[in-house]
């Protein structure tokens, strides 16, 4: 009998189509849409974090489930840092992310590991059939018009934004390694993928507009994702960026 972790395993193994037909869905993703932006909002002080952080890993290594084209990103939240250990990738604005979806979501608690799905709901990120079944149930976005022009120390986006959002764009970080030495993982080498270490916006509702990102040359491999984001949090559309 086929579970969702059978379901997984097709499709963590690069087999989107078997795993969609398994769930009797038949669609098919078209150049027409944008790939799904799921948002993991995690800490390296977070003892539960590190199984989401693989999971988000996977899904960065094979950009599809059940035929939804993916952008995973990883923003790590720093209201761990004063339990042991300070996460180098954490930054306040990532926690005040999270808390504007607490609130649009309407959700009272903050927690990690937390995946908030197309900015529209969220899930406990290290749950292979929770975050399934949020994939799954997640509106297809838009194909954002939006290009990148990346050198070797910056990437240029250009985007036009729908009439009723802004559009962001977020540069992540893939590969990152870290050897942690204080708090709940103290001894483990964490290694993490798609973190955030740029946010910034391209172009404000009904605008056509570019911004320049500078590039840190120590960050490891580097990619991009612009989205347009609505006032209710809403990810109505997306464009991978790659470089």
């Amino acid at each position: 009998m086929r579970t969702l972790d059978a379901l997984w395993a097709f499709c963590l193994l690069g087999l989107p189509i078997a795993c969609a037909r398994a769930e009797g869905d038949s669609r098919m993703a078209t150049t027409t849409e944008g790939p799904l932006v799921l948002e993991l909002f995690t800490s390296q002080g977070c003892s539960s974090c590190p199984p989401a952080d693989q999971l988000l890993s996977k899904l960065a290594g094979t950009g599809t489930l059940a035929e939804r084209s993916l952008a995973p990103l990883s923003f790590h939240v720093d209201y761990w840092n004063d339990l042991g250990w300070a996460d180098p990738y954490s930054l306040p604005a990532w926690t005040d992310r999270q808390r504007q979806y607490s609130r649009a979501i309407g959700d009272d608690r903050m927690y990690t590991p937390e995946l908030v799905v197309g900015g529209a709901s969220g899930v406990i990120g290290s749950n292979l059939a929770t975050v399934t079944q949020a994939v799954l149930r997640a509106p297809r976005p838009a194909l954002l018009a939006a290009t990148a022009a990346w050198s070797k120390d910056a990437v240029t986006i250009k985007a036009t934004a729908p009439g009723d959002a802004d559009v962001w764009v977020a540069v992540w970080e893939d590969g990152a390694s870290t050897k942690v030495l204080r708090g709940e993982n103290s001894g483990e080498t964490l290694k993490n993928d798609r973190v955030v270490r740029r946010l910034e916006r391209v172009a404000g509702a009904g605008q056509t507009s570019s911004t320049t990102v500078k590039l840190d040359p120590k960050w490891r491999a580097t990619g991009a994702v612009a989205f347009a984001q609505g006032a209710d949090r809403r990810i109505t559309a997306s464009a991978l960026l790659p470089r």
